[in-house]
């Protein structure tokens, strides 16, 4: 058989953890190229399953490609250096790029599609249990390249496999990476799949003066490190008790109120809850695209997964505070015009809550119309969700002559000033908002909804033993961006 046939042939076999047969021997440098361009293959059929159409080409994504094949390089000669057979370090190479592709298409893409599928049927130990599957099945490989290398010495070829393993998955904490084929956003865009689609999700369509205008490219290009900083900037957790960890999520880039509450959240929960140090901000706004990170999805799913490596996950409390637009099919409005960004359902929010670790204790509250039908996703023993409309009715409050919306006004700025008891901040807000609301002759009220246990109240209640007595925030708006979009009205339906 062909070297090159027979270390790919290899490679698949080391996938599934079964012995490699070819002479490795005989495999050099040009075998080597031969599996990074089969890498690629595998990672455009890859990508091209994963995205949806129109697809987009993108160059660049050889780069994270051609990181990762050196890495496995440096993992490959780790092992031949402790087998001591450096005679083989190409073969062995070619076999682990090989196995690194098949491992991406065959084993972490159905395992992680498996556990988002277990996540939306309600089985969370079935769906921990395959993300924790799929993140070390790449050891599992190594452990059996490494066992083949040094038959007769299993802790020692263990040990190498974990030391091959810390060189190659590792840095991928810490380095960026890019697909081969992606989504592309401006043909979606032409194609109604982008922000021309919001009027038919139920969305009213907001007006944006054309003088705030930046360079949407750049600025998309900016957000992995503009995001990797406001990581960067949290401080470490308080040791020896709850910490609580806060992000807050504005959508939609057309209106201040969203900044405004979500910039006052940042306040309140750092000067009277103790999570100063502990808060990523998450906006769309022109006033602020060159300090916060936007709030898209990525983004959310990014400072999940960051905060779930720097809190303690069982112990520590993460609270998310997403304020927007909702339409009626239960999707949260992100808008920064002329970015075409993804707009986000209650699966994508719960998928996006599943980090590893797993974060246990949650507080969720979204701010928009219909919000209720979030909470079904959302909902299980350790999270508290709030939602500030029922599944079928609206919330009032934003429009751009508004600073705060109904219940951001009702639950932040009132009633979580005058107690630290979340669930009763709920019910004070609510009544609030219905007295406004029959003040202001509402036709339907919002019906604010929460979703509750008694695990999740227990935690909230020893988390607020240990809050000292702090005086009240008052409610201030955030600086006003450059303009103003067209107005609509001060209770406007969202």
């Amino acid at each position: 058989m062909n070297p090159i046939v027979s270390m790919i042939r290899d490679g698949l076999r080391i996938t599934f953890l079964r012995r490699p047969r070819g002479n490795i021997a005989m495999a050099g440098a040009s075998a080597f190229v031969a599996s990074l361009v089969f890498y690629a293959l595998v990672e455009i059929v890859n990508g091209a399953i994963q995205a949806e159409s129109p697809r987009l080409f993108v160059g660049w994504g050889f780069g994270t490609l051609l990181a990762d094949s050196m890495l496995t390089l440096l993992a490959a000669w780790l092992l031949v250096r402790m087998s001591g057979r450096t005679n083989i370090t190409w073969g062995v190479a070619t076999i682990a790029v090989a196995a690194t592709a098949t491992t991406s298409l065959l084993i972490h893409w159905p395992l992680q599609v498996a556990a988002l599928h277990f996540f939306r049927d309600g089985n969370d130990g079935a769906a921990l249990t395959l993300t924790w599957l799929s993140n070390l099945w790449w050891l599992f490989v190594l452990i059996a390249l490494a066992c083949w290398l040094m038959p007769r010495h299993l802790f020692k070829a263990i040990f190498a496999a974990a030391l091959a393993f810390a060189v190659s998955a590792m840095p991928w904490r810490w380095i960026p990476a890019a697909p081969l084929i992606m989504q592309d956003p401006v043909a979606a865009q032409q194609m109604g799949q982008g922000n021309d689609a919001i009027a038919g999700n139920g969305f009213e369509e907001t007006a944006v003066d054309d003088s705030q205008t930046f360079d949407a490219e750049q600025l998309m290009f900016d957000q992995p490190q503009r995001l990797r900083s406001a990581i960067e900037a949290l401080r470490p957790r308080t040791p020896g008790k709850a910490n609580l960890y806060v992000v807050a999520f504005a959508g939609d880039g057309g209106e201040n109120v969203f900044r405004n509450e979500v910039e006052y959240a940042e306040q309140l929960f750092g000067k009277r809850f103790d999570a100063d140090g502990h808060i990523l901000v998450l906006e769309n706004n022109a006033a602020s695209i060159d300090s916060r990170p936007l709030a898209t999805l990525t983004n959310l799913r990014v400072a999940f997964a960051a905060i779930a490596k720097q809190m303690d996950p069982a112990e520590d409390i993460l609270l998310v505070y997403l304020t927007s637009h909702g339409s009626e099919d239960h999707q949260l409005y992100v808008a920064l015009d002329p970015l075409p960004l993804n707009q986000i359902s209650p699966v994508d929010l719960a998928d996006a809550l599943v980090t590893s670790p797993s974060m246990r204790w949650k507080v969720i509250v979204v701010n928009a119309c219909f919000s209720g039908g979030f909470i079904d996703a959302l909902r299980d023993d350790s999270s508290l969700v709030i939602a500030a409309a029922r599944s079928d009715r609206t919330s009032f409050g934003c429009g751009t002559e508004s600073e705060i919306t109904y219940f951001g006004n009702a639950f932040l700025a009132e009633a979580l000033n005058e107690t630290t008891s979340i669930p009763a901040a709920f019910s004070k807000a609510k009544a609030t908002v219905a007295e406004w609301e029959t003040r202001d002759k509402v036709e339907e009220s919002s019906e604010p909804q929460i979703a509750s246990s008694p695990s999740i109240e227990a935690k909230l209640q020893s988390w607020r033993q240990g809050l000292a007595e702090r005086a009240a925030v008052p409610f201030s708006p955030a600086a006003p961006a450059k303009t103003d979009p067209v107005k609509s009205g001060p209770h406007s339906a969202r």
